[in-house]
């Protein structure tokens, strides 16, 4: 068995690696890292979950010198969320080696993340369309980097960034060392490889797909009236930390709604939610504060969470393939995860289309459902003898009677049409 010591890596990175509970380097590590620290050109296909990160975060520390004024290392990545894990773990990588990252990405002020780029930072993590603004404003200076990674580059073409990586691509020292990781290895990203790097290494670790050998998947037919006691009783069982997919929007914000009024620990993530609450809601199930993460597929992207016990499709996948993809979230670095689909009973044909498309058969999830009431709203019953403390009334205005104050204030109110013509005075008619 490989050590992480067996590549040749820094001693100060095997230690940050032990701190954080890595016993023994991936696939992809085991190949990428020797490649790497040849100084040379690399394309590698790899999966979100395979250990890509620390495979081209370790390069990254064993090629530049720490405490440099300008970044020395440039990673552009797809989405904000991948911006924060890459940056998140690049920085526990590097505890012990004196280099700095900063995460940068739209949607946030963008003075702030200048100020961060004018003191100074090691590598910099960034969004395509975030690094060109900062290009333009002369606000991101590219002119040190040595080593370029482009992380989920296929994901970043789908996106429409090709225009915009090229761009800043042509920003950076023609003489650098170019690192790039994509879950497909199609026409497009062969030929971005090729007009960027110099007789790169080509690595194929996983196909376009998660690694599902540690994912136990199970389904559970259930009407559309006992799908929340059946995720209910899920989340029960063993108190999992768990990723619960939906469709839409609306369907997350009324499951959380409702998880939260059965006293479940969750928070929600889709495209409408603000990226500062994303971002809090993610570090808090990261941290476990927060142990059910309701989600739309597209929130979900990119997301690189570590030790989720469960995912649980509340709502069908709309194909096998997003099936894969859901499930993935679990089952990772080396730690066993269990998938649950919950499916109506007009969506049990689904069953066997998933089971072709990953070739690994699903079980029923044999449990008893149990119901889990609404909590009783306490009710304030007042007592017949209680009356509200009252404010002493105005004194009155006059001692008059009421006949006689009625009368006092129709004289003093003006008449609405004003005087009529004539006389004034209608008895004298």
């Amino acid at each position: 068995m490989l050590t992480f010591t067996d590549l040749q890596i820094s001693k100060e990175i095997v230690k940050a690696m032990n701190d954080m509970g890595w016993k023994e380097p991936t696939p992809v590590q085991i190949e990428a890292i020797p490649a790497g620290l040849k100084g040379g050109d690399m394309f590698a296909q790899a999966q979100t979950g395979t250990g890509k990160t620390g495979a081209y975060g370790t390069i990254i520390l064993e090629m530049i010198q720490p405490g440099m004024r300008a970044a020395s290392a440039l990673v552009i990545v797809p989405t904000r969320e991948l911006a924060n894990q890459v940056s998140e773990e690049l920085s526990k990588l590097a505890k012990y080696t004196g280099h700095t990252c900063i995460p940068i990405y739209g949607g946030v002020g963008i003075g702030p993340q200048a100020a961060k780029l004018m003191r100074g930072t090691d590598i910099v993590v960034v969004t395509p369309g975030r690094a060109k603004d900062l290009i333009n404003r002369n606000d991101l200076n590219l002119s040190k980097i040595s080593v370029v990674v482009l992380d989920e580059a296929d994901r970043m073409l789908d996106m429409g960034f090709a225009k915009d990586l090229n761009f800043i691509l042509s920003k950076v020292p023609k003489k650098r060392q170019s690192l790039l990781f994509s879950a497909t290895m199609s026409k497009e990203i062969k030929q971005l490889a090729m007009r960027q790097m110099v007789r790169p290494q080509e690595i194929q670790i996983s196909k376009d797909e998660p690694v599902l050998d540690l994912t136990k998947q199970f389904y559970i037919i259930a009407d559309k009236e006992a799908k929340r006691d059946t995720l209910c009783t899920i989340l029960d069982m063993n108190d999992p930390k768990a990723i619960v997919f939906c469709h839409t929007k609306r369907k997350v914000d009324q499951l959380t709604k409702k998880l939260r009024t059965l006293n479940y620990s969750v928070g929600a993530i889709h495209g409408d939610v603000a990226q500062n609450k994303r971002e809090k809601v993610i570090q808090s199930f990261k941290d476990g504060s927060i142990k059910v993460l309701v989600a739309t597929d597209v929130a979900a992207r990119g997301l690189d969470i570590d030790a989720v016990d469960y995912v649980i499709n509340f709502e069908a996948p709309v194909d096998p393939d997003t099936y894969v993809h859901r499930i993935g979230r679990t089952g990772r670095a080396g730690k066993e995860g269990i998938a649950v689909s919950i499916f109506l009973p007009e969506e049990r044909s689904m069953i066997r289309d998933i089971e072709r498309r990953t070739g690994k058969p699903i079980e029923l999830l044999d449990i008893q459902i149990v119901h889990k009431p609404e909590p009783e709203v306490p009710k304030i019953i007042a007592h017949q003898n209680y009356y509200p403390e009252r404010r002493p009334s105005s004194p009155p205005r006059s001692t008059g009677t009421s006949a006689s104050r009625n009368s006092q204030r129709n004289d003093r109110r003006p008449s609405r049409n004003g005087p009529r013509s004539g006389s004034s005075n209608r008895g004298s008619r």
